[in-house]
């Protein structure tokens, strides 16, 4: 039988009469750690059986290479905590190829849940995005930036982690301020030097501009490897998905929730078939997609949900700030605010500083502006992932000035124990609530046996 540690402790906030002020509010969310004042803690009964519904970020693979990254992960999990081995079993591609599946048995010991993973997958419209034409993806990117610009949507991000506002300007000024200045400069050196007529500067002007296209068009490769073309395809998708310019994205959402609803729908006919516990999980971009197709289940079971699994939704290094404060996002503060102040599902966002990719400090009941009192929230429970904290000082200081790399620690085995575990989250006995409030962490095997 495994060793357990004793519940890991954490900073939480002060439990606040209902009479909130603004400056309460202000004080309140200065905490990480974070727990609505609504939230009905249920001690929910350990979990047995589990299905979890995993939805990638913006990546043109992960769709299939996530169950191969899950079987690695979890290994090394086992190997580090001295968990009994689990049955991991063949990956099963559905025939639309809109979802992967898989199972893990529960250990012999009954250390841990028996969970059935889906993947479910919308890589083949991040790939479209990425193939568009160089100069199509110039045009949007100046749209975008347009349109954040007008909102100040930099100053309102800026916020949540200014290295994410960071990355998605960069993009802009390679593509269009270092080009302007450089033009800029170029032709005032020529006219310094020789002087001419105003129609032969604008010549020199437009020949310039021309050379800094060639330029751009020739290093399409060299910028790739820096993530230029993926972090531009990015800022992109934000402001298309919160303006309403992707009906494909809406469609697979819509696909997502028929999905989950199906599934539902069979286990309330065949009560002998269901989990314990129905969890979305959303990583980066997916976190956003996650957030949809939950409050879209919601919407659709409507107030009867008896025979239902109890539902649970997590949200890993979420973007949403950056869809969600757009002025165009209604449908996505919408949805937003059905989860906040639902009491039919817990939702916990997971954040960490140390990732680039990751809107720090956001808290959608103090910054969306949702016109209720804050006391009236059910949700999220926003924890950390304790990032630096479950990796050695090493790897960490290898990974810090690795973005995409930082970002999928989310998602990795621990090397230390801590109060975010991926698998113990999502392969554990403790629910989410029970896990989000009284988190158990296992104890690290001794480090000659260790990986």
């Amino acid at each position: 039988m495994v060793q357990w540690s004793r519940p890991c402790g954490r900073r939480r906030p002060p439990r606040i009469p209902l009479v909130l002020s603004s400056s309460i509010d202000h004080m309140v969310r200065g905490y990480l750690s974070f727990t609505p004042f609504k939230l009905r803690d249920l001690h929910p009964a350990p979990v047995a059986r589990r299905h979890v519904f995993f939805i990638h970020g913006f990546d043109a693979r992960s769709g299939i290479r996530f169950p191969a990254f899950f079987k690695r992960e979890l290994h090394r999990h086992a190997t580090r905590f001295g968990a009994m081995p689990r049955a991991v079993s063949e990956i099963r591609t559905d025939p639309d190829g809109l979802t992967r599946s898989w199972t893990v048995d529960a250990p012999a010991d009954g250390d841990g849940a028996a969970v059935r993973c889906e993947t479910l997958i919308w890589s083949d419209i991040v790939h479209a995005d990425l193939a568009r034409p160089v100069s199509r993806k110039l045009a949007l990117l100046a749209r975008s930036v347009a349109a954040g610009l007008a909102q100040g949507l930099v100053f309102k991000t800026s916020r949540f982690g200014w290295p994410y506002t960071v990355l998605t300007a960069f993009p802009f000024f390679v593509a269009f301020v270092a080009p302007a200045l450089l033009i800029a400069l170029g032709t005032a050196i020529y006219a310094a030097v020789s002087p001419a007529a105003p129609t032969e500067t604008v010549g020199v002007a437009l020949l310039l501009a021309a050379a800094a296209l060639a330029l751009l068009y020739g290093a399409k490769k060299a910028l790739g490897r820096l993530f230029f073309w993926h972090i531009l395809s990015i800022r992109i998708f934000f402001w298309q998905h919160a303006t309403g310019r992707r009906p494909d994205y809406a469609d697979r959402v819509a696909a997502f929730r028929d999905r989950v609803l199906a599934e539902l729908a069979h286990w309330r006919a065949n009560p002998a078939d269901a989990p314990d516990e129905v969890m979305i999980v959303g990583h980066s971009l997916g976190a956003a997609m996650a957030v949809e197709v939950a409050a879209q289940v919601l919407a659709r079971l409507g107030t009867d949900d008896r025979g239902h699994p109890r539902l649970s939704l997590v949200t890993l290094g979420s973007g949403l700030p950056f869809v969600a404060l757009q002025h165009e996002a209604r449908a996505l503060r919408d949805d937003i605010a059905t989860l906040v102040f639902s009491d039919r599902i817990v939702w916990c966002d997971y954040q960490a500083p140390q990732d680039w990719l990751n809107c720090y400090g956001f808290n959608p009941i103090f910054d969306l502006g949702f016109g209720r009192p804050a006391f009236l929230a059910c949700n999220p429970l926003i924890r950390s992932a304790g990032v630096k904290d479950r990796i050695p000082e090493d790897d960490y200081k290898r990974l810090r000035l690795k973005p995409f790399h930082m970002h999928f620690q989310f998602l990795k085995a621990n090397f230390r124990p801590g109060e975010y575990d991926f698998f113990e989250m999502i392969l554990g006995r403790q629910s989410l609530l029970d896990r989000a409030l009284r988190p158990v962490c296992r104890r690290a095997v001794p480090p000659a046996q260790g990986a």
